[in-house]
């Protein structure tokens, strides 16, 4: 049964249409009126209104331009055991190019895909598309909603939930995907170097799927552009919450994350799942003009992710994946990939992820906190992170890690709690200019590691409780200025410099308490200044000198050393140390020689 109500204006037509479906099953009375948009345009923008109730579709229902569909109060059921979307953008085998299909939105409705092995919403060459609280639910081994070629995408209260995967591939199937035209991924629709741009994902709920909004697809030299998510919640999940992969202009912002093995992951490039736009042209006929050699990433990619409440734990539904609560990750490939079943020949370069401000997120987490991989001009500032696993055996895990060459702006004003290794690890030729202002308490490890790596400043960091020494420089690590920092009971040294260790000056730092000795120098490499610091009650030597520091300079001067009567504050057992100002007791080795 249909109501057709028809209002005109001077401008266009606007034709209202309700259906009530009387049928066993109801897709070809739906469809005989959503089908007016494409027979009749003339008469649209077209409001298809579904009468309240449960009902069985066959088939897929099929979406054209300037069509409004409403299924508030409405239940859909896929009654077909033919594999088949639910709802789509355009016919089965969609020849259309460009955002062909443009205004058109679904609001409300229950949409149960009863078990069935394929995408229940799928969208492409779409422009100015919304989809809002609409309930997606029930698919297995496929997504709940895929969308690839689209402008213009507002998702938005939807509810995505019960997806099921039963293969135990690798190539996880998202709730929502953000996919590429081409036909291995878009079957059924016309293969094109089409991007997605303008998305905004908001408030929706994501519970009990394998991943929640994810990317694992790209186009070299493409990127998806201008994405807001926002608002949402994750719960119960069995990999990545967000998961994005060359993205431009992406706010990811405010979303609940609970129940799930890893938080949130910006990739730039990946070993899997990149392919060149000259395959997808040869695909579908439509010519490109994106560059298929290697283009180095935008300096500034400008991805925010900020205010997000995060708990990760359990493990991925996949093999080696890590617990974490924030991965930032880009690729660097020595040689051209070879082409393979899910991925082009892809050229060789570093393909970098810039411009990432991570910052006042919550995470709890039984592995990594924040894991920055290749990541360059980025940002990490005003995070707390907590550790709530097992700190015996297993993984190393550490709450701020920035590694491969990373080149960091800074780390700032954080918050690190009960890490099971280090609270913040620079590491494998990284580079951060500034770690300031940090507050790490109850490390299993250090407070702060540098290893192999460069820190400029190192100031005004509070560590207290930290299980090993509270800053050590290893492994050829070095920071130019270690200054104002606060380290309270460590159960190793206050500040240990070893293993071809380069620092030019530790000044005006605050130890109390450390178990060992204040500050340990080693096997350093270039001279040191060690001036204007406060170290006192520690277990043995204020600043200790070891006889592996040979023929390294090093200067200990006007520091406030203060300790126990019956030790010296300072023992030295080799390198060229000077020692002059406050009060301070020497103890010199017999193998040291004093300048």
């Amino acid at each position: 049964m249909t109501l057709q109500l028809i209002a005109v204006s001077d401008a266009y037509a606007a034709t209202t249409i309700e259906v009530a479906p009387t049928r066993p099953d109801a897709y070809s009375e739906i469809q005989k009126q959503l089908n007016l948009a494409k027979k009749k345009p003339e008469n649209g923008p077209y409001t298809i209104v579904v009468a309240p109730g449960s009902y069985t579709i066959g088939h897929s229902l099929k979406l054209y331009s300037n069509t409004t569909l409403k299924l508030e109060g409405v239940s859909l059921s896929h009654g077909s055991s033919t594999r088949s979307n639910m709802i789509r953008l355009g016919d089965g085998s969609d020849t259309q190019q460009g955002y062909y299909y443009q205004n058109i939105t679904v609001v409300g409705g229950d949409l149960n895909h009863m078990g069935q092995s394929n995408t229940t919403i799928k969208l492409a060459h779409g422009k100015n598309i919304k989809i809002k609280n609409v309930t997606v639910r029930n698919t297995r081994d496929g997504h709940l909603m895929e969308v690839a070629g689209v402008k213009g995408l507002t998702i938005e209260g939807c509810v995505f939930r019960d997806q099921v995967q039963v293969s135990r591939s690798e190539d996880i199937a998202e709730a929502l995907q953000i996919d590429i035209l081409n036909q291995k991924h878009m079957p059924g629709y016309r293969s094109e170097d089409l991007p997605m741009k303008d998305i905004t994902i908001k408030n929706c709920t994501f519970e009990n799927v394998p991943r929640g909004i994810g990317a694992h697809t790209a186009v070299l030299n493409r990127y998806v552009k201008n994405v807001i998510i926002k608002g949402n919640r994750f719960k119960n999940l069995k990999s990545d919450a967000i998961r994005i992969m060359n993205f431009y202009n992406c706010r990811i912002e405010g979303n609940r994350i609970e129940n799930a093995p890893r938080g949130i992951v910006a990739y730039m490039g990946h070993s899997k799942g990149m392919y060149l736009a000259s395959s997808l042209a040869r695909e579908g006929g439509v010519p490109t003009n994106t560059q298929t050699t290697y283009k180095a990433p935008y300096k500034n990619q400008k991805i925010s992710i900020r205010k997000n409440s995060i708990a990760v734990s359990g493990s991925h539904i996949y093999s080696g994946g890590t617990v974490e609560g924030i991965f930032v990750c880009g690729y660097s490939f020595s040689r051209d990939l070879k082409k393979g079943s899910e991925h082009d020949a892809i050229p060789k370069g570093n393909y970098y992820i810039s411009g990432v401000a991570v910052s006042d997120n919550t995470i709890k987490t039984t592995g990594h906190g924040i894991r920055l991989d290749n990541a360059r001009y980025s940002t990490v500032r005003g995070n707390k992170i907590t550790y709530t696993g097992s700190k015996s055996g297993g993984a190393s895990y550490f709450g701020i890690y920035a590694l491969s060459d990373s080149r960091v702006d800074y780390i700032k004003a954080n918050k690190v709690s009960n890490m099971k290794n280090h609270g913040i690890l620079v590491a494998s030729k990284s580079k951060v200019k500034t770690i300031t202002g940090n507050t790490i308490k109850s490390p299993r490890k250090c407070g702060i590691s540098v290893q192999n790596a460069t820190v400029t400043t190192m100031t005004k960091n509070s560590i207290s409780k930290s299980g090993a020494a509270g800053v050590s420089v290893l492994l050829s690590g070095r920071v130019d200025s270690m200054n104002k920092n606060k380290i309270s009971s460590p159960k190793g040294a206050g500040i240990t410099l070893e293993s071809r260790a380069r620092v030019r000056s530790v000044s005006g730092n605050t130890i109390v308490s450390a178990k060992k000795y204040g500050i340990a120098i080693a096997d350093i490499k270039g001279p040191t200044s060690i001036t204007k610091n406060k170290v006192s009650k520690c277990g043995k030597y204020a600043v200790y000198v070891n006889k592996k520091a040979k023929k390294q300079r090093v200067s200990v001067k006007s520091n406030k050393l203060t300790g126990r009567r019956s030790l010296a504050l300072v023992r030295i057992e080799g390198g060229k140390v000077s020692v002059s100002g406050s009060r301070t007791s020497v103890k010199i080795a017999k193998e040291a020689k004093r300048p």
